[in-house]
């Protein structure tokens, strides 16, 4: 797909695009608007850190009332 194809596409200028382009960061919803013309996921990287780091928040919590347990029995 051409610049010019996807800049239709998306509704914005090529010149827009190519600032898009070199963009650091981009709102979700222009990101969504991009996944649905590329038929192409991009959200699928940040729900798999999300429950990654889900899981990390979860195994920490039980580490802390581990401690916390023998903690207490060494008393």
């Amino acid at each position: 797909m051409t610049v010019s194809e996807f800049s239709r596409r998306i509704h914005k200028s090529r010149e827009n695009v190519y600032s898009i382009f070199k963009r650091k960061t981009i709102d979700t919803g222009l990101l969504t608007t991009i996944s649905k013309v590329l038929e192409y996921d991009f959200f699928q990287y940040y729900t798999s850190l999300s429950s990654e780091f889900q899981k990390l928040k979860d195994e920490n919590q039980t580490l802390k009332e581990m401690v916390k347990f023998f903690q207490s029995k060494k008393k």
